[in-house]
Protein backbone atom coordinates (compact mmCIF):
# COMPACT_ATOMS: atom_id res chain seq x y z
CA UNK A 1 0.00 0.00 0.00
CA UNK A 2 1.44 3.38 -1.03
CA UNK A 3 1.95 6.27 1.38
CA UNK A 4 -0.83 8.25 -0.32
CA UNK A 5 -3.29 5.39 0.14
CA UNK A 6 -2.25 4.90 3.76
CA UNK A 7 -2.74 8.59 4.52
CA UNK A 8 -6.16 8.64 2.86
CA UNK A 9 -7.25 5.44 4.61
CA UNK A 10 -6.07 6.70 8.01
CA UNK A 11 -8.19 9.83 7.70
CA UNK A 12 -11.23 7.85 6.55
CA UNK A 13 -10.93 5.41 9.45
CA UNK A 14 -10.51 8.26 11.92
CA UNK A 15 -13.72 9.93 10.72
CA UNK A 16 -15.71 6.71 10.83
CA UNK A 17 -14.49 5.89 14.35
CA UNK A 18 -15.24 9.39 15.61
CA UNK A 19 -18.80 9.34 14.31
CA UNK A 20 -19.56 5.75 15.30
CA UNK A 21 -18.56 6.48 18.89
CA UNK A 22 -20.75 9.58 19.17
CA UNK A 23 -24.01 9.13 21.05
CA UNK A 24 -25.50 12.17 19.36
CA UNK A 25 -24.83 10.64 15.94
CA UNK A 26 -26.67 7.48 16.93
CA UNK A 27 -29.61 9.50 18.24
CA UNK A 28 -29.65 11.52 15.01
CA UNK A 29 -29.60 8.33 12.93
CA UNK A 30 -32.42 6.76 14.94
CA UNK A 31 -34.51 9.92 14.64
CA UNK A 32 -33.94 10.07 10.88
CA UNK A 33 -34.85 6.38 10.51
CA UNK A 34 -38.01 6.70 12.60
CA UNK A 35 -39.29 9.79 10.78
CA UNK A 36 -38.70 8.47 7.26
CA UNK A 37 -40.17 5.03 7.96
CA UNK A 38 -43.19 6.59 9.67
CA UNK A 39 -43.81 8.88 6.69
CA UNK A 40 -43.48 5.92 4.34
CA UNK A 41 -45.93 3.88 6.40
CA UNK A 42 -48.47 6.70 6.31
CA UNK A 43 -48.25 7.66 2.64
CA UNK A 44 -46.50 5.02 0.56
CA UNK A 45 -48.60 1.87 0.80
CA UNK A 46 -50.23 2.24 -2.64
CA UNK A 47 -47.05 1.39 -4.59
CA UNK A 48 -43.43 2.28 -5.21
CA UNK A 49 -44.07 5.45 -7.20
CA UNK A 50 -46.54 6.77 -4.57
CA UNK A 51 -43.87 5.93 -2.00
CA UNK A 52 -41.34 8.05 -3.91
CA UNK A 53 -43.82 10.95 -4.03
CA UNK A 54 -44.58 10.57 -0.32
CA UNK A 55 -40.89 10.61 0.63
CA UNK A 56 -39.51 13.17 -1.82
CA UNK A 57 -40.37 16.38 0.07
CA UNK A 58 -39.43 15.01 3.53
CA UNK A 59 -36.13 13.68 2.14
CA UNK A 60 -35.38 17.09 0.60
CA UNK A 61 -35.42 18.48 4.15
CA UNK A 62 -34.25 15.58 6.32
CA UNK A 63 -31.19 14.57 4.29
CA UNK A 64 -29.66 18.09 4.44
CA UNK A 65 -30.40 18.22 8.19
CA UNK A 66 -28.71 14.85 8.72
CA UNK A 67 -25.70 15.60 6.53
CA UNK A 68 -25.11 19.11 7.87
CA UNK A 69 -25.29 17.79 11.43
CA UNK A 70 -22.73 15.09 10.59
CA UNK A 71 -20.36 17.32 8.66
CA UNK A 72 -20.42 20.93 9.77
CA UNK A 73 -17.75 20.39 12.47
CA UNK A 74 -15.59 18.02 10.40
CA UNK A 75 -12.83 20.43 9.37
CA UNK A 76 -13.81 23.11 11.89
CA UNK A 77 -13.33 20.67 14.76
CA UNK A 78 -9.84 19.77 13.59
CA UNK A 79 -8.99 23.48 13.36
CA UNK A 80 -10.32 24.28 16.85
CA UNK A 81 -8.42 21.35 18.38
CA UNK A 82 -5.22 22.35 16.61
CA UNK A 83 -5.08 19.10 14.63
CA UNK A 84 -4.72 20.90 11.29
CA UNK A 85 -1.46 22.43 12.50
CA UNK A 86 -0.26 19.00 13.56
CA UNK A 87 -1.25 17.47 10.23
CA UNK A 88 0.67 20.24 8.49
CA UNK A 89 3.86 18.70 9.89
CA UNK A 90 3.09 15.35 8.22
CA UNK A 91 3.53 14.60 4.51
CA UNK A 92 -0.19 14.64 3.77
CA UNK A 93 -1.64 16.82 1.02
CA UNK A 94 -4.79 18.94 1.44
CA UNK A 95 -6.57 16.86 -1.20
CA UNK A 96 -5.88 13.57 0.59
CA UNK A 97 -7.01 15.03 3.88
CA UNK A 98 -10.14 16.59 2.37
CA UNK A 99 -11.11 13.46 0.46
CA UNK A 100 -10.45 11.32 3.54
CA UNK A 101 -12.73 13.47 5.68
CA UNK A 102 -15.34 13.50 2.92
CA UNK A 103 -15.32 9.76 2.29
CA UNK A 104 -15.34 8.88 5.99
CA UNK A 105 -18.30 11.14 6.76
CA UNK A 106 -20.04 10.13 3.54
CA UNK A 107 -19.78 6.46 4.46
CA UNK A 108 -21.58 7.06 7.74
CA UNK A 109 -24.20 9.34 6.16
CA UNK A 110 -24.92 6.87 3.37
CA UNK A 111 -25.15 4.03 5.86
CA UNK A 112 -27.96 5.88 7.65
CA UNK A 113 -29.71 7.00 4.45
CA UNK A 114 -29.53 3.70 2.57
CA UNK A 115 -30.60 1.54 5.53
CA UNK A 116 -33.49 3.90 6.20
CA UNK A 117 -34.72 4.00 2.60
CA UNK A 118 -34.29 0.24 2.30
CA UNK A 119 -36.49 -0.24 5.37
CA UNK A 120 -39.02 2.28 4.04
CA UNK A 121 -39.21 0.34 0.78
CA UNK A 122 -40.66 -2.66 2.62
CA UNK A 123 -43.83 -0.67 3.25
CA UNK A 124 -45.11 -1.59 -0.23
CA UNK A 125 -44.76 -5.40 -0.12
CA UNK A 126 -45.90 -5.50 3.52
CA UNK A 127 -49.07 -3.61 2.59
CA UNK A 128 -50.42 -6.69 0.79
CA UNK A 129 -49.97 -5.45 -2.81
CA UNK A 130 -46.85 -7.51 -3.51
CA UNK A 131 -48.23 -9.82 -6.25
CA UNK A 132 -49.73 -6.98 -8.29
CA UNK A 133 -46.67 -4.76 -8.02
CA UNK A 134 -43.88 -7.27 -8.55
CA UNK A 135 -45.70 -9.10 -11.32
CA UNK A 136 -45.33 -6.05 -13.55
CA UNK A 137 -41.68 -4.91 -13.27
CA UNK A 138 -42.05 -2.90 -16.46
CA UNK A 139 -45.56 -1.61 -15.72
CA UNK A 140 -46.87 1.59 -14.24
CA UNK A 141 -45.42 0.81 -10.82
CA UNK A 142 -42.14 -0.97 -10.26
CA UNK A 143 -39.45 -1.33 -7.58
CA UNK A 144 -37.02 -0.13 -10.26
CA UNK A 145 -38.39 3.40 -9.85
CA UNK A 146 -37.83 3.27 -6.11
CA UNK A 147 -34.28 1.98 -6.68
CA UNK A 148 -33.65 4.98 -8.93
CA UNK A 149 -34.94 7.25 -6.17
CA UNK A 150 -32.53 5.67 -3.67
CA UNK A 151 -29.60 6.01 -6.10
CA UNK A 152 -30.37 9.69 -6.74
CA UNK A 153 -30.71 10.30 -3.00
CA UNK A 154 -27.24 8.82 -2.54
CA UNK A 155 -25.95 11.31 -5.10
CA UNK A 156 -27.76 14.17 -3.38
CA UNK A 157 -26.30 13.17 -0.02
CA UNK A 158 -22.78 13.38 -1.44
CA UNK A 159 -23.40 16.82 -2.91
CA UNK A 160 -24.80 18.24 0.34
CA UNK A 161 -21.86 16.83 2.32
CA UNK A 162 -19.35 18.43 -0.06
CA UNK A 163 -21.01 21.83 0.40
CA UNK A 164 -21.14 21.26 4.17
CA UNK A 165 -17.39 20.60 4.28
CA UNK A 166 -16.83 23.85 2.42
CA UNK A 167 -18.78 25.69 5.11
CA UNK A 168 -16.83 23.81 7.78
CA UNK A 169 -13.52 24.87 6.24
CA UNK A 170 -14.56 28.53 6.13
CA UNK A 171 -15.79 28.81 9.74
CA UNK A 172 -13.25 29.88 12.35
CA UNK A 173 -15.26 29.37 15.56
CA UNK A 174 -17.90 26.99 16.89
CA UNK A 175 -20.55 29.74 16.96
CA UNK A 176 -19.85 30.81 13.39
CA UNK A 177 -19.83 27.18 12.33
CA UNK A 178 -23.26 26.60 13.82
CA UNK A 179 -24.68 29.80 12.31
CA UNK A 180 -23.18 28.93 8.94
CA UNK A 181 -24.62 25.41 9.13
CA UNK A 182 -28.11 26.73 9.87
CA UNK A 183 -27.73 29.26 7.07
CA UNK A 184 -26.66 26.51 4.69
CA UNK A 185 -29.77 24.51 5.55
CA UNK A 186 -32.03 27.48 4.88
CA UNK A 187 -30.32 28.25 1.57
CA UNK A 188 -30.46 24.64 0.40
CA UNK A 189 -34.05 23.99 1.47
CA UNK A 190 -35.74 27.28 0.52
CA UNK A 191 -33.20 29.88 -0.54
CA UNK A 192 -32.41 28.77 -4.09
CA UNK A 193 -36.04 28.03 -4.89
CA UNK A 194 -37.12 31.47 -3.65
CA UNK A 195 -34.52 33.11 -5.88
CA UNK A 196 -35.81 31.17 -8.88
CA UNK A 197 -39.41 32.08 -8.08
CA UNK A 198 -38.42 35.73 -7.74
CA UNK A 199 -36.50 35.54 -11.00
CA UNK A 200 -39.51 34.20 -12.85
CA UNK A 201 -41.79 36.79 -11.26
CA UNK A 202 -39.47 39.68 -12.08
CA UNK A 203 -38.70 38.45 -15.57
CA UNK A 204 -35.01 37.70 -14.93
CA UNK A 205 -35.65 34.07 -15.85
CA UNK A 206 -37.67 33.44 -18.98
CA UNK A 207 -39.77 30.31 -19.41
CA UNK A 208 -37.40 28.91 -22.03
CA UNK A 209 -34.50 28.89 -19.58
CA UNK A 210 -36.47 27.77 -16.52
CA UNK A 211 -35.33 24.13 -16.70
CA UNK A 212 -31.67 25.17 -16.74
CA UNK A 213 -32.21 27.72 -13.96
CA UNK A 214 -33.78 25.07 -11.76
CA UNK A 215 -30.75 22.86 -12.27
CA UNK A 216 -28.48 25.50 -10.71
CA UNK A 217 -29.89 24.68 -7.27
CA UNK A 218 -28.66 21.36 -5.80
CA UNK A 219 -32.09 20.69 -4.32
CA UNK A 220 -34.00 21.51 -7.50
CA UNK A 221 -31.51 19.50 -9.56
CA UNK A 222 -32.06 16.49 -7.31
CA UNK A 223 -35.82 16.95 -7.41
CA UNK A 224 -35.76 17.25 -11.18
CA UNK A 225 -33.78 14.03 -11.59
CA UNK A 226 -36.16 12.16 -9.29
CA UNK A 227 -39.19 13.44 -11.17
CA UNK A 228 -37.62 12.57 -14.52
CA UNK A 229 -36.32 9.08 -13.76
CA UNK A 230 -38.39 7.81 -10.81
CA UNK A 231 -41.82 9.41 -11.30
CA UNK A 232 -42.50 10.56 -14.87
CA UNK A 233 -42.01 7.10 -16.45
CA UNK A 234 -45.07 5.98 -14.48
CA UNK A 235 -47.03 9.18 -13.89
CA UNK A 236 -47.47 12.19 -16.15
CA UNK A 237 -46.45 15.26 -14.16
CA UNK A 238 -47.74 18.72 -15.12
CA UNK A 239 -44.90 20.48 -13.26
CA UNK A 240 -41.74 21.25 -15.24
CA UNK A 241 -38.62 19.63 -13.82
CA UNK A 242 -35.03 20.74 -14.14
CA UNK A 243 -33.10 19.67 -17.23
CA UNK A 244 -31.53 16.23 -16.52
CA UNK A 245 -28.26 17.02 -18.31
CA UNK A 246 -27.97 20.42 -16.63
CA UNK A 247 -28.86 18.85 -13.28
CA UNK A 248 -26.11 16.22 -13.46
CA UNK A 249 -23.60 18.86 -14.55
CA UNK A 250 -24.70 21.20 -11.74
CA UNK A 251 -24.38 18.52 -9.05
CA UNK A 252 -20.94 17.52 -10.35
CA UNK A 253 -19.77 21.14 -10.28
CA UNK A 254 -21.14 21.76 -6.79
CA UNK A 255 -19.41 18.63 -5.47
CA UNK A 256 -16.01 19.08 -7.13
CA UNK A 257 -15.66 22.81 -6.51
CA UNK A 258 -16.81 22.51 -2.89
CA UNK A 259 -14.32 19.72 -2.13
CA UNK A 260 -11.41 21.42 -3.87
CA UNK A 261 -12.10 24.74 -2.15
CA UNK A 262 -12.57 23.09 1.24
CA UNK A 263 -9.26 21.26 0.89
CA UNK A 264 -7.49 24.44 -0.14
CA UNK A 265 -8.80 26.34 2.89
CA UNK A 266 -7.53 23.84 5.46
CA UNK A 267 -4.14 25.52 5.64
CA UNK A 268 -2.30 22.23 5.12
CA UNK A 269 0.68 22.76 2.83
Amino acid sequence: MSDATQQFTAVVEREVRALSRSRSVWLLAIGFFALVVAIAALGGQAGYVPLVLALLTPIEVLVPVLVVALGYRAILGDRLRGELKILDTFPITPIRYGLGVYCGRLGVALGVVVVTLFAAGFVVPLSGDTPNVLAQPGGLDSPVYYARFVALTILFTGVVLAITLLISSVARSARRGLVSAVGLLLVLVVGFDLVIIAGVGQGWIVERGLSEALAASPLSAYRGLVMTYAVEPAVTMPVRAASPIASVFSLAVWTSLSLLTAAGLTGIE
